[in-house]
């Protein structure tokens, strides 16, 4: 309940997980179907980098600003359509402002598709409601994600996305708590596409992780870390992954793509690094194991 994200909205972490966010939103409108997005720690919705917080870390100079004064003429789709994105709520409102993932995840969503938010802190909850709850397709939860996301899934749209991004506070060691509650919401939805993003600040810790995950024995699980400074540092965050469930066909090559750009972007330590596996194989670019589900 301590966390608060307006400290970090905008760094190196933020532009990994956001860029990948857009592109599991693209790769859900290529249907005409709708879809159901479900942020199970929204946060505020969108940050304002000018204010007293950001401006006491400058951890957006960290991410945002590096790509912003990155020579784009070999960045990949996914990265113009991020900056695209912060343009535009540059555009809907006055200041330095930073878009979250719910702010996201509405900009990339049709009048078809619903969008379900989570918050628990209070007066983030009561941000969000403030600038999310004028759209009629956005619902949003004050409730505790580890209770909340069973009880809304599978959705009536039968497709989406779930991203789960907790503060990481009590989620110790082998992040334990993230994994059981992937366990619980893959048994009940398990077409669904899940998004878990994790810092990196210790790799045992992250093989314990990876472990842990591997024992759901949930299939088509694809991991993927960026560090900007090498795994083993002991001195902070050093990088940055999303695990994902059900990716889209293809997404594995196409993350490929986006870090061998976005890494040296992102780091000038010699040692910045990156890394794409699949944890449980039903590797989904290998034509042999494609299987359908309500996302493709």
């Amino acid at each position: 309940m301590n966390y608060r994200h307006h400290f970090h909205a905008g760094n190196f972490a933020d532009v990994v997980k956001h860029v990948l966010l857009l592109g599991l939103f693209e790769s859900l409108a290529r249907k005409d179907t709708p879809y159901c997005y479900i942020d199970t720690h929204a946060g505020c919705g969108l940050y304002d980098l000018g204010a007293g917080a950001a401006q006491k870390t400058l951890e957006f100079k960290s991410g945002l600003s590096r790509v912003k004064e990155a020579d784009k003429a070999q960045a990949p789709a996914w990265v113009t359509r991020y900056l695209e994105s912060v343009a535009a709520l540059g555009r809907e409102r006055e200041g330095f402002w930073y878009p979250g993932s719910p702010w996201l995840a509405l900009h990339s969503m049709r009048p078809q598709d619903r969008a379900q938010l989570m918050e628990l802190h209070p007066d983030d909850a009561g941000t969000l409601k403030k600038f999310m709850s004028r759209n009629s397709n956005v619902s949003i939860h004050m409730r505790d994600a580890y209770e909340g996301l069973t009880a809304l899934i599978p959705p009536k749209e039968k497709r989406g996305l779930v991203l789960i991004d907790p503060p990481y506070e009590e989620e110790r060691d082998d992040y334990a708590p993230v994994v059981e509650l992937l366990a619980r919401a893959h048994a009940k939805w398990p077409t669904g596409m899940y998004a878990i993003w994790f810092p990196i600040k210790d790799h045992h810790a992250i093989t314990r992780f990876y472990r842990r995950l591997r024992n759901t024995f949930i299939p088509k699980i694809l991991a993927t870390e960026l560090c900007v400074l090498p795994p083993d540092n002991q001195l902070g965050l050093n990088g940055t992954g999303m695990i994902l469930v059900n990716p889209p066909w293809h997404f594995d090559n196409e993350v490929r793509k986006l870090f061998t750009w976005l890494t040296p972007v992102l780091s000038d330590h010699k040692q910045a690094c990156w890394k794409v596996e699949w944890l449980n194989t039903e590797n989904v670019s290998n034509p042999a194991d494609k299987k359908k589900d309500d996302n493709e």
